[in-house]
Parts: C-alpha cells; sequence; structure tokens
C-alpha cells in the first residue's frame, strides 16, 4: 500500500495524483487543506519510523508535492485517524499507539508546530484496547477527541468522548453504549458549544443487531441530549 492523494475539480474530475510510500505498507486516513493552499495527510507507515507501523504525517504543496514528512512511535504500532491544522499553525494527529500508555492500545494525541516537529504528546486509556478516531480543536484553545474505548463502559466496546485542554491534558471523559460495540468516528463542535459524534452502534435495547448509523448530540459537558 502506498499513501494516495487525489485532487478533482467542482465536478469531480480528477485533476492529480500523487503517492507516497516506501517498499511496505503505507496508508492515509485522513486529509485537511492547510491555510497555506496545500495539504496536510496522516496515516501511518511501515516503511518508514522506529519499528511496526508509526504515525505519518506527510505536508504537501497545492499541487501535492511533498514538502516534509515526520513518523511518531515506537518499536510497536501506531495509527493516526484524524488530522487537523491548529490555530497556531501546527498540526493535531489522533489515533492510537501500542508502543505507550498504560498497555493494549491507547488513544494518543500528538501535536507539531508548523514544520511538523512534536511539542507534546498524551496518551488515554487503560489496559484494554482505547482509540481515537477523530480530533477536532474546540472554541477555547483545547481539543475534543472521539472514538471507542473497551477500558472504561461496556467491554466491548463504547462510543467514547474526551475533552482536554491547550496542552493535552484531559479535562473530562464520556462514555455511550450498551452491551455490544459501539465506535464513534468522527466529532465536531457545534454552534451552541456542544458536540456531534457519529459512528455505529450493535447495541439494540437489551441485546444485539446489525451495525447501524448512531448519532449522537452532546452538551458542552458531553452530556448527552
Amino acid at each position: 500500500y502506498d499513501l494516495w492523494l487525489v485532487k478533482t475539480d467542482s465536478n469531480g474530475n480528477k485533476q492529480w495524483d500523487r503517492t507516497f510510500g516506501g517498499t511496505d505498507d503505507d496508508l492515509a486516513r485522513s486529509v485537511q487543506q492547510t491555510a497555506d493552499g496545500g495539504y496536510i495527510l496522516a496515516g501511518y507507515t511501515f516503511s518508514y519510523g522506529a519499528g511496526g507501523y508509526d504515525f505519518w504525517l506527510v505536508k504537501t504543496d497545492s499541487n501535492g508535492n511533498k514538502q516534509w514528512d515526520r513518523t511518531f512511535g515506537g518499536t510497536d504500532q501506531e495509527t493516526a485517524y484524524s488530522v487537523q491544522q491548529t490555530a497556531d499553525g501546527g498540526y493535531i494527529i489522533a489515533g492510537y499507539t501500542t508502543s505507550y500508555g498504560a498497555g493494549g492500545r491507547d488513544g494518543w494525541l500528538v501535536k507539531t508546530d508548523s514544520n511538523g516537529n512534536e511539542l507534546w504528546n498524551q496518551t488515554f486509556g487503560d489496559t484494554s484496547g482505547d482509540m481515537a478516531h477523530s480530533i477536532q480543536q474546540t472554541a477555547d484553545g483545547g481539543y475534543i477527541l472521539a472514538g471507542y474505548t473497551s477500558s472504561y463502559g461496556d467491554m466491548h466496546g463504547d462510543f467514547w468522548l474526551v475533552k482536554t485542554d491547550s496542552n493535552g491534558n484531559e479535562l473530562w471523559s464520556r462514555t455511550f453504549g450498551g452491551t455490544d460495540q459501539d465506535s464513534a468516528y468522527s466529532v465536531q463542535q457545534t454552534t451552541d458549544g456542544g458536540y456531534i459524534l457519529a459512528g455505529y452502534t450493535e447495541s439494540c435495547g437489551a441485546g444485539p443487531c446489525d451495525e447501524d448509523f448512531w448519532l449522537m448530540k452532546t452538551d458542552s459537558n458531553g452530556n448527552e441530549l
């Protein structure tokens, strides 16, 4: 696998595409246009880094030409699922790590400057499987992340919502779900200061069901509305 970046016109016709990667598996899971008109991609690389899969951050110009790339991680497995440019021109990356944290998979945030140099990182979770799928900077300069946890709530996995300050320190967390697996893949702060989460649920009442879309709205403290 290689990272693949495709640019289209307003009608979906391809204008150009670019690939990035080495001789092993490399994959992009998130992309955003940056303030300078270029693009930032995040995912994982097995071709570069410290070993296993590592977070991979790739910055391009407006034509998709690579300007720089950075890897983050240890000798085990890390995968980035979400990247956003922050108000200071840097980047916030969310995913999971098995190299650091409490054990198993833990949610992992990495904050960089505008050149992709790490400023800080934070892990979230306990000894079971925990993962951040989506990250957004909030109006107060902190961050909101969403994903799933099996360390808290139900052992099969629940929606997981975590609010941090501007340095990635946890302020509060909330879980939502039933007796089967529920996982959030996207979060956004809403105009009322609350949050909207989207993902899937396999929990229907007291028993299992097929996977269904699940949309959840909370207030600014993460309480379900």
